[in-house]
């Protein structure tokens, strides 16, 4: 690879990702003043002291809940830009939040929403899970987890690979023979993606192909270390975009949801015994998430002002992905039930292809683990 390109994979790494917000220390109270020492008595003629009560008016929200930490599935960045607004535009506030802080997690962080959700710290509750496909095999291992909305109604997930004559990437029988990085979190995709593979047969890791670690940015394809990189595609391939090359021309992709039933991605998932405590949190909290992805919607420019503003990330990024990602927040079932709704026949179908397939040990209804009715009503 050119020295060149290999700087400019250096210099966008951070791009697909952002750092948490450092911790800050609270600031200590003011210690009583010493008396100041004077030789005249001072002689005090009144002292009244009053109590300001705030009354509560529209600029200031009344405050029914405590902060709540935000576990997400990814670094913090402009893939969840509906809840960045939400928090910018003062939805959260005015839903009765004292305050919302967004995550970093997923990846190699070592915070994972679903584990989270069901931690000790009562401020972790509600979190922001990668896909529907993870949230079923979390279920069928125990996690308690409900998925209460989603922000993306497809999954987004696929795999690029750099044209050249004897390769493509336009089904998953192109993995034969060849090194294919990915979060190891997600090698399930690859199996069950292999197994639908009728020419040359049925493809398994290890065996037909070879899997390894994927970093945060594609440079595996551009070094020939991998012919497949896992990617999203409103995340990953804007690192070829920025070197000047073309899709189809360059580089293609092909996505898990061209053959596999996956549907739903950055779901919002509490687990089920906060939320049969805590109905009227969980909807203050859904609505107002709802409501900041439709801001973004609406108001795509002003979602890459805001995205601007998080930490480390750059606008150029946010105007590149919140066109695309704004595509996959739609879709005939939200013009129907309204944003954020999850169709429980489309989860049962997935439930169902991966209990065929070996990747979950049970099968179940989807209705243990979909709950829309904490949905804002269609034009509520």
């Amino acid at each position: 690879m050119k020295k060149g390109m290999l700087m400019t994979i250096i210099l966008l790494g951070w791009l697909l990702t952002a750092c948490s917000p450092a911790a800050s220390t609270p600031m200590p109270l003011s210690a009583t003043p010493e008396p100041v020492p004077t030789q005249t008595p001072i002689r005090i003629v009144e002292t009244v002291v009053v109590e300001a009560t705030p009354v509560p008016t529209e600029a200031t929200p009344e405050v029914k809940y405590p902060t709540m930490h935000v576990p997400l599935c990814w670094m913090y960045n402009d893939e969840f830009i509906g809840l960045a607004a939400a928090i910018d535009q003062g939805y959260y506030a005015e839903a009765g939040f004292k305050g919302i802080e967004l995550l970093s997690g997923g990846g190699t962080t070592g915070l994972i929403p679903m584990v989270a959700i069901n931690g000790f710290d009562p401020s972790f509750r509600i979190g922001v899970q990668a896909s529907m496909a993870e949230i079923i095999q979390a279920y069928a291992e125990g996690i308690d987890v409900v998925a209460v909305g989603a922000l993306q109604q497809s999954e987004p997930v696929g795999f690029l690979t750099l044209i050249t004559e004897d390769r493509r990437a336009q089904s998953p029988c192109d993995f034969q023979g060849r090194v294919v990085s990915m979060q190891q979190t997600a090698t399930w995709y690859v199996d069950a993606l292999g197994a639908l593979c009728d020419d040359p047969g049925p493809l398994v890791s290890g065996v037909d192909f070879t899997v390894i670690p994927a970093g945060w940015a594609p440079d595996c394809l551009l070094s020939g270390q991998c012919d497949f990189y896992c990617a999203w595609e409103t995340n990953q391939p804007y690192v070829f975009d920025q070197l000047g090359m073309e899709e189809g021309k360059d580089y293609e992709m092909f996505l898990a949801s061209e053959f596999l039933p996956f549907y739903y991605a950055d779901v919002l998932v509490t687990n089920r015994v906060f939320l049969e405590e805590n109905p009227e949190l969980v909807r203050d909290f859904v609505g107002a998430s709802i409501k900041g992805l439709e801001y973004v919607l609406d108001n795509p420019e002003e979602g890459i002002a805001i995205a601007g503003e998080i930490e480390l990330m750059d606008p150029a990024h946010a105007a590149w992905r919140i066109p695309v990602q704004n595509e996959l927040a739609v879709s005939g079932d939200t013009l129907a039930k309204g944003l954020g709704w999850i169709n429980p026949e489309k989860v049962q179908e997935i439930i169902d292809f991966l209990y065929e397939h070996g990747q979950i040990s049970r099968t179940f209804e989807a209705s243990e683990i979909v709950d829309n009715s904490f949905l804002p009503e269609i034009n509520g």
